[in-house]
């Protein structure tokens, strides 16, 4: 199969690599970085750097291909920005949208979305839960989504993946949140969060591909866990002071810390899990954690 992957920053790049150690398919990966492209040039058959949102690049980077996984995130900080998201995710989209009718052998897209297009939405949350975007990051998101779904006929598949917050080699979770021992946080730490774990985006998404999914899909572990009870796990296990929360711990009006993501139509699928849980929920709860439930 010849395959682009449009973005290669923390998870297309892992996805090249994957696949070219596997050396099934013919690959093309984009940057939009000029000192990447030597980086990148051994995990693909061929490199190019790319403003995905001008048509006329994206047509040369997706002609003669079969299928795109758009792997895209906003340059420079990693702070949220709703013009930063724009000029990625919806930008994009539309030079998508552009270009698709012309490429008559493209006949699957693929697109990393995030979990976070559901916003107000609460208890368990499907694929099929209405989304409500609450920040306008999230609605941006939401209407990348939408023009990528419009590309989708009877000759070509769209695949939307929903992630949860990523982790993995270079951004493990328990040294960011150790730095905050002793601080005071605003709030109560009450917000449910699902993760996943790196690598079973990567297999995830290349199922997809080598599949033909057509649909979409939650990426998530299976066990959400609260901003709370992960920063104080992270400090009882290094043996630091915990984490003084102004709230009241869960009696505020919080629609994320009754939301939970599903992961159901991953395992119906087939996908098994790398990584089910976030490593440090095998550790000893620290002063003040939440209890989980007895199952």
């Amino acid at each position: 199969m010849r395959i682009t992957i449009v973005g290669c920053g923390y998870v297309g790049s892992a996805l090249a690599s994957h696949w070219h150690q596997q050396a099934r398919h013919w690959l093309r990966v984009t940057t939009t970085r000029e000192e990447r492209l030597g980086e990148l040039a051994p995990l693909a058959d061929a490199v190019q750097l790319l403003d995905a949102a001008d048509p006329d690049q994206l047509h040369k980077a997706l002609e003669n291909t079969e299928a795109a996984v758009f792997c895209l995130a906003p340059g420079g900080s990693r702070q949220v920005d709703a013009d930063g998201y724009e000029a990625t995710y919806l930008r994009t989209m539309e030079a998508v949208a552009a270009v698709v009718p012309q490429l008559p052998e493209l006949q699957q897209l693929v697109y990393t979305s995030s979990c976070s297009v559901y916003g107000e939405a609460k208890g368990l949350v499907e694929e099929d839960t209405p989304p409500q975007p609450r920040e306008p990051h999230a609605q941006i998101l939401r209407d990348a989504e939408a023009l990528l779904l419009a590309c989708r006929g009877s000759h070509r598949r769209v695949a939307i993946a929903r992630l949860g917050a990523i982790y993995g080699p270079g951004r493990e979770l328990e040294p960011r949140f150790r730095s905050l021992a002793g601080s005071r946080r605003e709030g109560d730490g009450s917000s449910l969060i699902s993760w996943i774990h790196r690598d079973d985006v990567v297999t995830a998404l290349a199922w997809a591909v080598e599949q033909g999914f057509d649909g979409l899909i939650n990426l998530v572990d299976d066990e959400p866990i609260s901003v709370r009870e992960l920063i104080d796990r992270s400090c009882h296990a290094a043996g630091l002071e915990p984490v003084i929360w102004d709230g009241d711990n869960g009696t505020s009006a919080n629609p994320a810390a009754e939301r939970r993501i599903s992961n159901r139509r991953l395992r119906e699928l087939g996908l098994g899990l790398q990584h089910p849980c976030l490593p440090i929920l095998a550790a000893t709860p620290g002063p003040g954690a939440e209890q989980k439930p007895a199952a």
